[in-house]
């Protein structure tokens, strides 16, 4: 019986030492110690950056695609003098085209004499000439300009040489003059015979129509001043000589 009770006590001592005095562990872990903060000063730091630019060559462009437009092109020759000697000229200048032996145009002639202010129009022959009288207006004729500016007592008296004959048949070669910017009733053309030269008396005459009372330019008395224009389709040459009534063979070159 005692020996029971002893046993009894030891476990209870036994356990109270387990209880009380033998470490329990922890049901939980303890947090883990916070990490430490580490504080970084930044400091903004100016970096200038230099960057070479080497510049490319333009592309080449591109080859329009647009249509050209179609132009007429004049291709003009060297002035062709004709074999034909001449016996009296005015001038070396226009001794090309005013000269002896040259043509005429006589009484029979059928002149043009406009009556309204439209465009009119005129024959240039080839291998012949036209003839104009007027006091101002345009001429055009294959593409080239006659501008002829009114002038205060003053006549222009033109002459062209239509293309060169070029001896064959049925080869139209004649052109047509357009006359603008006339003033109607007072001008005058005709185209004159196949020829190698105008004639130098012939003009003589129709200088002295322009400045003289026995016709009516420029009034009862006639023009003081004259410019005779002179042109070849063929070159593309324009002569101008300023003239004065009272030395009609005395022609100073202006163009």
């Amino acid at each position: 019986m005692l020996k029971s009770i002893l046993i009894g006590l030891g476990i209870l001592v036994v356990m109270a030492l387990i209880i009380f005095v033998w470490p329990v562990p922890q049901m939980f872990e303890a947090p883990a110690p916070a990490a430490p903060v580490v504080v970084v000063e930044t400091q903004l730091v100016q970096v200038t950056v230099v960057v070479e630019v080497t510049a490319l060559p333009l592309p080449t462009p591109l080859p329009s695609t647009s249509v050209p437009i179609a132009t007429e092109v004049v291709v003009q020759q060297e002035l062709q003098l004709s074999p034909v000697e001449t016996t009296d000229t005015f001038n070396e200048e226009s001794a090309w085209l005013i000269a002896e032996p040259g043509v005429i145009l006589d009484d029979t002639t059928a002149w043009t004499i406009p009556g309204t202010k439209d465009t009119w129009y005129a024959n240039v022959p080839e291998g012949a000439f036209t003839y104009f009288s007027l006091g101002q207006g345009k001429i055009v004729v294959d593409s080239y300009i006659l501008d002829l500016p009114y002038k205060e007592g003053h006549n222009y008296l033109v002459l062209i040489r239509g293309r060169i004959d070029d001896g064959k048949v049925d080869t139209d070669r004649n052109l047509t003059a357009e006359i603008t910017e006339f003033v109607p009733g007072h001008a005058i053309w005709s185209y004159m015979p196949k020829g190698a030269y105008v004639s130098k008396g012939w003009f003589l005459q129709q200088l002295e129509a322009s400045t003289t009372e026995s016709f009516t330019n420029c009034g009862a008395l006639g023009c003081s001043q004259v410019t005779v224009v002179l042109y070849d389709v063929d070159s593309g040459k324009e002569q101008r000589f300023a003239i004065e009534a009272k030395s009609l063979t005395e022609w100073t070159v202006i163009k």
